[in-house]
C-alpha cells in the first residue's frame, strides 16, 4: 500500500492533517523550524508531546517536526515500533484521513499509479511538500487530478 503521507521517491512529506486554518508559509515554516529545535533538546518523547495542548499559531500541530528532508510527526507508531505517542495529545485526530488520501485508497491500482505519475509532474514543476501539504488536504489536487483523469 502506498502511502501518501511520505512519498521517499518524490521527496515528499505532507503535514495537511496536523493542523487546520494555516496562515502563510514562513509563519508555518517558522513554528515547525521551532518546534523541530525543541525536539532536538527533549529529553523524552513523552515530554515533547505533552508540552503543549495547543496549535501554533500558523495553525500548525506543535509536535510537527522537520527533519532529514521530510516533515513528520514524533509521536507517530511507526516509529515506535507500533507505541502510538499521538494520544498523548488530545489536539491529535490521528484517524483524520484527508479526501484525497481517503479517495485514493478507493482507486484500483492503474488509477494508482496515474495519480503518483501526476504529482510526480507537478514535483517536476516546482511543486514542495509545503505546497503538496496544503493541497492534498484542502482537496485541490484531488480536484485537478479527476479533472483530468
Amino acid at each position: 500500500m502506498v502511502i501518501l503521507c511520505q512519498l521517499k521517491d518524490l521527496n515528499l512529506s505532507c503535514f495537511g492533517c496536523c493542523g487546520n486554518t494555516y496562515s502563510n508559509k514562513k509563519k508555518l515554516l517558522n513554528d515547525i523550524k521551532k518546534s523541530s529545535k525543541e525536539f532536538e533538546n527533549k529529553k523524552s518523547i513523552t515530554q515533547f508531546m505533552t508540552r503543549t495542548k495547543h496549535l501554533k499559531e500558523s495553525g500548525i500541530c506543535a509536535n510537527l517536526i522537520f527533519k532529514n528532508d521530510k516533515f513528520y510527526c514524533p509521536g507517530h507508531p511507526t516509529l515506535h515500533n507500533g507505541k502510538d505517542f499521538r494520544n498523548l495529545d488530545p489536539d491529535c485526530d490521528k484517524n483524520f484521513l484527508c479526501l484525497t488520501f481517503s479517495s485514493f485508497q478507493t482507486w484500483d491500482k492503474k488509477k494508482q499509479k496515474e495519480f503518483l505519475e501526476f504529482i510526480k509532474k507537478k514535483v517536476s514543476n516546482g511543486m514542495d511538500s509545503h505546497a503538496y501539504s496544503i493541497n492534498m488536504d484542502n482537496g485541490k489536487l484531488l480536484k485537478e487530478f479527476e479533472k483530468r483523469y
